[in-house]
């Protein structure tokens, strides 16, 4: 299984459901994995064979700073939706995080793992 990693990446995001989270952003961190389509990147030296983790990020952080979400879950479904579907990822595991946002606790979140239909 061949896999792309984003790790540690903080973004901006409006995400919560408390009226005091809804102020202001707040800073997310995102773990990624990401399904390399097919086998042939490695032969072709090609990026269009592959996922491009730098638009990926831009992507990401883009469509964060502009959609507001009440739920993690639903911003990780979010973001899940745009790897498999404009990437064409095959699966896609993702972790995001709310820093601090409880005392005692360094990091709250959700891990979701998507899978590209086969018949896509």
């Amino acid at each position: 299984m061949d896999t792309i990693f984003i790790r540690e990446f903080r973004v901006d995001a409006w995400v919560g459901i408390y009226e005091w989270e809804k102020q202001r952003a707040q800073t997310l961190e995102l773990e990624l994995e990401i399904g390399i389509p097919g086998n042939e990147v490695g032969r072709t030296d090609n990026i269009h064979d592959t996922v491009h983790y730098g638009e990926v990020v831009e992507r990401i952080a883009r469509e964060l700073a502009e959609r507001k979400f009440k739920l993690l879950e639903a911003l990780a479904e979010h973001v899940c939706a745009i790897i498999i579907g404009h990437y064409r990822a095959p699966w896609v595991r993702l972790s995001v995080a709310k820093l601090g946002h409880i005392r005692n606790v360094r990091k709250v979140g959700v891990t979701l793992e998507r899978r590209r239909d086969p018949g896509e």
